[in-house]
C-alpha cells in the first residue's frame, strides 16, 4: 500500500521540489542581505562606541583634573582654617605683658584725667575768687 501510495504522490512532490528549491534560495539570500545588514549596522555602531569612548576619555581626563584642583582646594582649605584657629587661640591667650601694660595704661590715663579735672577746678575757682 505505501509503494502504491508513494507512486501517486511522486509527480506531486516533484513539483514541490522546485517551490522549496526557490523557498531556500530566496531564505539564503534574506539571510546573507540580513547579515550584511547586521555587518553593516555593527560597523557603525563600533564607529560610534569609538567616537565615545573618544568623548568619555577627554572627560575623563578632565574629571582627573577637576579631583585634583578640588582636593589642592581642600589642602588650602585646611592649611587656612588651621591658621585662623591659631590666630583665635593667639587672640584669646593674650600675652601677659601686654595685659599689664594695658591695666598700666589704664592708670596712667585715668591719674592724667583725675589731674585735668583739678587742674580746671583750679582754674575756675581762681577766676571766680579774683572776679568776685
Amino acid at each position: 500500500m505505501w509503494p502504491k501510495m508513494l507512486i501517486e504522490l511522486l509527480p506531486h512532490l516533484s513539483r514541490l521540489v522546485p517551490m522549496w528549491e526557490k523557498f531556500l534560495t530566496s531564505r539564503a539570500a534574506n539571510d546573507k542581505a540580513s547579515e550584511n545588514a547586521l555587518t553593516a549596522m555593527a560597523e557603525g555602531v563600533r564607529g560610534d562606541l569609538g567616537q565615545v569612548t573618544a568623548a568619555h576619555a577627554g572627560l575623563y581626563r578632565q574629571l582627573q583634573d577637576q579631583s585634583a584642583q578640588i582636593a589642592l582646594l581642600g589642602e588650602e582649605l585646611k592649611l587656612t582654617r588651621d591658621a585662623a584657629e591659631r590666630a583665635e587661640t593667639a587672640a584669646r591667650h593674650t600675652d601677659p605683658e601686654i595685659l599689664a601694660l594695658t591695666a598700666a595704661v589704664k592708670r596712667v590715663g585715668t591719674g592724667l584725667l583725675f589731674v585735668g579735672l583739678l587742674l580746671v577746678v583750679v582754674i575756675v575757682l581762681q577766676v571766680v575768687f579774683r572776679h568776685g
